[in-house]
């Protein structure tokens, strides 16, 4: 039985690992001069800011600090989303519509900054989904840890047993499995699979593929 889930939010709810890669490769790098290659950048994905900081000079050298590259990624992915807004994944209002019809309480975890989530949030009008929140400065270690999926349980008074966390990440569904829940894959730019060391609960093209599902599981006759 689900009775609540968790939401990672980019590159599973929003595109905006996307518009991530896309600041590095077209904006950041000519800019710099500073090689971005697509392989080191896809390595970032799911990091929060602490870890994303600690990794940075390994995978792109000291010509560039992480906080001014960090600031250069900011002013080009705000200048895209005012321009053309949160680009919004396919299936997620069908999703988060069904799970409040069905009375599933549903949480955010999420390694950005609050005030960047929270603005998202708000420009794709999906805060009045959520019952809860986690972010990534409420917790010492990202993931693959799973402490920021149990602080988002926690928050929603429910348990891993019964709670599904939506991912598109490695250390995203690593974390999930860590914690006990159940994990669902909806793949972004990579297919997170094959690097996993077990079989997520389910692998889903779009999000609005889990309405049958977690109605399948929640049945009776299941």
């Amino acid at each position: 039985m689900i009775r609540t889930a968790i939401f990672d939010m980019d590159g599973l709810m929003f595109d905006t690992e996307l518009l991530y890669v896309r600041s590095l490769e077209e904006y950041v790098g000519p800019k710099t001069g500073v090689a971005f290659p697509r392989e080191s950048i896809l390595k970032t994905l799911g990091c929060n800011h602490a870890d994303f900081e600690r990794i940075f000079p390994e995978l792109f050298g000291t010509e560039i600090s992480f906080s001014a590259c960090y600031a250069m990624i900011a002013e080009w992915m705000t200048r895209e989303i005012e321009a053309h807004g949160v680009p919004v994944k396919p299936g997620l209002y069908e999703l988060l519509d069904a799970l409040k019809k069905d009375g599933i309480r549903i949480a955010l975890a999420t390694g950005t900054s609050r005030p960047i989530a929270l603005e998202y949030l708000k420009r794709t009008d999906t805060r009045k989904y959520f019952d809860a929140f986690a972010f990534g400065d409420q917790v010492t270690r990202g993931k693959p840890d799973p402490e920021i999926f149990l602080l988002a349980c926690r928050l929603l008074s429910g348990s891993p047993e019964t709670t599904v966390v939506f991912e598109d990440s490695v250390n995203g569904l690593r974390a999930a499995h860590a914690g006990g829940f159940h994990a669902v894959c909806v793949p972004d730019l990579i297919d997170p699979v094959p690097r996993l060391d077990f079989v997520p609960d389910a692998k889903l093209s779009v999000l609005s593929d889990a309405i049958p599902l977690i109605r399948r599981w929640n049945s009776p006759h299941a």
